[in-house]
């Protein structure tokens, strides 16, 4: 069976995304690996499958640059990144 990516967005209580990320399996419900808790509800989870890693990738960066990042000004993710990180060779 072929591995399914995906990307997620945290939302607020108010429905505004705080983070997004790229994933497979459980990461988009789990606190491993995030320096940030998820969403108190998996209702507050938005996940988009993807055919392909990098497929996941692109859309990850394309979310993180459409909503932009609280640390340098530009948005109101908590992302420390443009996303991406480790693509696939």
């Amino acid at each position: 069976m072929e591995k399914q990516y995906y990307t997620y967005l945290w939302l607020r209580e108010d429905g505004t995304p705080y983070y997004v990320g790229k994933g497979s399996g459980n990461r988009a419900f789990s606190k491993h690996g995030h320096r940030m808790l998820p969403p108190s509800s998996e209702d507050l989870i938005i996940i988009q499958e993807f055919d392909s890693e990098e497929d996941a990738f692109f859309a990850e960066k394309f979310l993180i640059v459409a909503y932009g990042r609280l640390d340098d000004g530009t948005g109101i993710l908590r992302n420390l990144t443009d996303g991406g990180e480790n693509p696939p060779s």
